[in-house]
């Protein structure tokens, strides 16, 4: 049975000046750099995303909607200033690209998480933009991260600690639907 843990970005919240580095895509992680970072913020449509409580409430409303809507197990989520976590399983289709961390492209259960984060985006992007009545706002970064949960005790660290460390240390609402 595929496990996934989905994240999505704020809009923004994760900029090239970053401590950790950033992301770009289709070339991975890349160094911090201040300069590209001012460049984007000199450049960018909107201020930095942030998920007030109010928000948080309904992305995690949403994705417990969608959820349901495509068949997935939820098990757990998390929202922050930030970001989402949404821990998710289901039976069919399974993995079979047989890749020992992370799933391949053309793994159907890839492809279908990959369909339900989308779905999931897409609609709690709507959800926000409607309760904070703006248009064309955009409220979550491009892309998002899949992490192939593969063991039981991978599963686990995410339930108990992980995930509800967002409540304590990120301000985040979590939800353990166990």
């Amino acid at each position: 049975m595929p496990v996934y843990l989905l994240t999505a970005h704020a809009y923004r919240s994760w900029q090239e000046d970053h401590r950790k580095g950033y992301v770009q895509r289709a070339q991975g992680l890349k160094d911090p750099s201040e300069r590209l970072a001012r460049w984007r913020a000199n450049h960018a449509k909107h201020e930095p995303a942030r998920f007030s409580r109010d928000i948080q409430e309904i992305i995690l409303n949403v994705a417990s909607e969608i959820a349901r809507e495509r068949n997935v197990r939820l098990h757990a989520s998390a929202a922050t200033l930030t970001h989402v976590h949404i821990l998710i399983s289901f039976r069919s289709p399974a993995c079979t690209c047989g890749a020992a961390k992370y799933c391949r492209g053309g793994c159907p259960g890839r492809a279908f998480a990959e369909k339900v984060i989308v779905r999931m985006k897409q609609k709690m992007g709507q959800a926000v933009a409607r309760s904070q009545q703006t248009v064309g706002r955009q409220w979550f970064s491009r892309g998002w991260d899949m992490t192939p949960v593969r063991e039981r005790a991978h599963f686990d660290r995410f339930v108990s600690s992980y995930l509800p460390k967002h409540a304590s240390e990120e301000d985040g609402l979590v939800r353990i639907c166990e």
